[in-house]
């Protein structure tokens, strides 16, 4: 039997998959291409650091992969005048993201293939829809999670770092500096708060489906459009059984984020600086993923803190430590670093935020914990009290083992390819 065709608008490569999206992204393609004899046809852009010649180490269940055209300032500032600003119709990330030349590049693509199924990853890509709409293909927003919350949260955060984070590298520099006050700041949070709920709402009706990584967004959205919402969560795969063998050394603590993601680096700030003078016990905190040199000077006097930069395994770096210290300050939709976390078998902290979406409770698979007072005292009491926390973070092993494997997750795509 002949194979189907799906086609894949990417914000970026997904490989090596170093992130948390980039490893949904990279699954989700895999588990489709085995389990529904799907071949994969990628138009991606490129993140900053990618290049060209990244895209020859695609995966092998990857037909082929066709690259967005760079996108003009000129372009980009035209979209922001007249598409956010004037018009109020997209977010500024759907402006940052749009180009006729890539509208044009994606319909040719299309008509070529002539796809069984499209898929448009996250908000930002989904206006591309106008080039594509005459395709018979099922059209399926990838939507991950509701931006439009993320943001909510953010504005009212403690911690504001520089809002422009990955999009920095995107947006032209006299817009960056301007973003850099923190008046503008909010401004324009609230401003990308309403263009992004506004366009979740009208994306979500032009698409056939829609999919989100938690149920909580999944409930939301099938409330205002019945039916439209799928919920497929990330995955995780399992542990080798001689890596769980790693042995923690005493009173180590660890987060894992790139510190170059705003919620992250807001996080960090806040971990730091409220809750590790908290606790009473002499700790050592590690920070694994992409880290810049300003975070580490601001922090290189700070004798309890220990970058790692990015690391080939986040399960002997976690393995090493006692707890897995990660409350999220904003985000939504599941946090793959705690189910990581929690699949490794280390103590999880994190608060509501952080266990939003996963089918965990407080104190059976993980603790949860929602001020800095509240998490300091709950890790000396964890620290003084290790085998509790062990028993618990076996039962999250569990837990991950039985729900969010990738084999399991895979026949959640049931819903949108039967």
């Amino acid at each position: 039997m002949k194979n189907k065709k799906l086609l894949f608008i990417t914000t970026r490569l997904f490989w090596p998959t170093d992130s948390g999206r980039k490893l949904s992204l990279y699954y989700y393609c895999k588990g489709i291409h085995e389990k529904f004899n799907c071949d994969i046809y990628i138009f991606s852009f490129l993140e900053a650091g990618q290049t060209e010649a990244d895209v020859e180490g695609k995966p092998d269940f990857i037909k082929e992969v066709r690259l967005a055209m760079p996108i003009s300032k000129g372009e980009k500032i035209f979209n922001l005048l007249i598409k956010t600003t004037l018009t109020r119709k997209w977010p500024i990330q759907c402006s940052l993201y749009y180009s006729r030349q890539n509208a044009e590049k994606i319909k040719k693509f299309c008509d070529e293939l002539q796809p069984d199924y499209i898929l448009t990853d996250m908000i930002r890509t989904s206006m591309y829809y106008d080039s594509f709409q005459h395709s018979h293909a099922l059209k399926v927003l990838d939507m991950d999670d509701l931006l439009s919350a993320r943001y909510e949260r953010q504005i009212h955060a403690k911690y504001k770092s520089n809002i422009s984070g990955q999009y920095s590298s995107r947006l032209p520099g006299i817009i960056n500096k301007l973003i850099g006050n923190q008046i503008v700041r909010n401004v324009v949070l609230v401003l990308e708060r309403n263009l992004t709920a506004k366009a979740e709402i009208y994306y979500s009706k032009l698409y056939d489906k829609v999919i989100f990584v938690s149920e909580v967004e999944t409930d939301y959205l099938n409330k205002r459009l019945p039916g439209k919402a799928v919920t497929i969560p990330v995955g995780i795969n399992a542990v080798p059984e001689v890596e769980l063998n790693i042995k923690p050394e005493k009173n180590i603590l660890s987060y894992v984020g790139n510190l170059k993601v705003a919620a992250n680096v807001d996080t960090l700030h806040w971990i730091i600086s409220d809750i590790l003078p908290k606790i009473n016990h002499d700790v050592k905190f590690m920070v694994i993923g992409k880290c810049s040199d300003s975070i580490r000077e601001q922090y290189k006097n700070n004798n309890h803190v220990v970058f790692t930069g990015r690391v080939d395994s986040l399960v002997e770096y976690i393995r090493k430590s006692q707890i897995f210290l990660s409350p999220i300050l904003y985000g939504t939709g599941i946090k793959t670093k705690i189910l990581e976390a929690m699949s490794i078998g280390v103590p999880v902290v994190t608060n509501d935020v952080g266990a939003e979406g996963i089918a965990a409770k407080d104190g059976k698979e993980l603790w949860i914990r929602n001020n800095s007072e509240a998490i300091s005292g709950l890790v000396d009491d964890l620290l003084d009290h290790y085998d509790v926390a062990l028993n618990v973070a076996e039962e999250g092993r569990i837990l991950v083992e039985e729900k969010y494997e990738w084999n399991r997750i895979w026949d959640r795509f049931y819903e949108i390819f039967s």
